[in-house]
């Protein structure tokens, strides 16, 4: 199931037919600049950021924002759109911005959907998130009060998978344009973060498995907020803004959340 759903995920995000993340004309190759280009700073080795916490008055909280891409081919200036997509987004709402790259697959970059590619590649991805949020707790000399993971394309199924084994520590989900997992019963995580999902009801391609997503989470009571807008396949500026200030007005849990 992931794995078709990938499939999709692929095709759609090289197309990148949207609205919302359009390539544009001058972009450097991908081969010609360092991988983080001029609207993010590099943190380590394909790894990106944004320090966007402050550029808004709306909230003096700290937030964290890891966003897993969609997939990246390897043509040139491929990688800049997202990242100049994510900074604005990250300093219209006032978040830092951590934008890890998922493993190369060869032509590509994408992130694992198959139970075999999570066993070999899950583990650097993890530590990798966690090293980079640790280095910029340190340069700010503060730690963030909040962690979200925001998923769009090939990182909102791998984003859902996250959720629904609870593989990270973070505070909550904003999945965009794809999801899908399964639980098997008794195997729920013990602390479930509260996902968003924003479906995409003019993408064909993503806006069935975003509700299949929600209908498989909706059933198993999970912390949830499903949201619907005729947009097309893209990080949707009114989803990012919706789900974000859901996510940062639910009060933090002091004990998991079990099914009722």
């Amino acid at each position: 199931m992931i794995r078709t759903c990938l499939v999709a995920a692929v095709l759609a995000t090289s197309l990148l037919t949207t609205q919302a993340v359009s390539a544009r004309p001058g972009d450097a190759p991908a081969d010609a600049k360092p991988w983080c280009g001029s609207d993010v700073t590099t943190l380590s080795d394909h790894v990106c950021y944004v320090d966007g916490n402050g550029s808004t008055s709306t909230t003096t909280r700290r937030t964290l924002v890891i966003y897993l891409h969609g997939v990246l081919a390897k043509t040139p200036g491929f990688q800049y759109v997202q990242q100049r997509w994510m900074a604005q987004e990250a300093k219209s709402n006032g978040f830092t911005l951590l934008m890890p790259t998922a493993p190369d697959e060869g032509a590509l970059y994408a992130w694992p959907g198959t139970a075999k590619a999570l066993k070999e590649k899950e583990g650097a991805i993890l530590d990798t998130i966690q090293k980079s949020r640790a280095e910029l707790e340190k340069r700010a000399g503060a730690k963030f009060d909040e962690t979200f993971i925001v998923g769009f394309s090939s990182g909102a199924y791998y984003a859902s998978s996250l959720a629904t084994r609870g593989a990270i520590d973070v505070d909550g989900y904003i999945v965009l344009a794809g999801g899908g997992a399964w639980m098997k019963p008794g195997e729920e995580p013990v602390t479930r973060a509260p996902v968003f999902v924003g479906v995409s009801a003019a993408d064909q391609g993503s806006a069935a498995h975003s509700r299949g997503f929600a209908n498989m989470l909706a059933s198993a009571h999970w912390p949830l907020r499903v949201e619907t807008r005729n947009t097309g396949h893209g990080v949707d500026r009114a989803f990012m803004a919706h789900g974000l200030s859901w996510l940062r007005g639910l009060k933090v849990q002091s004990t998991p959340i079990r099914p009722s």
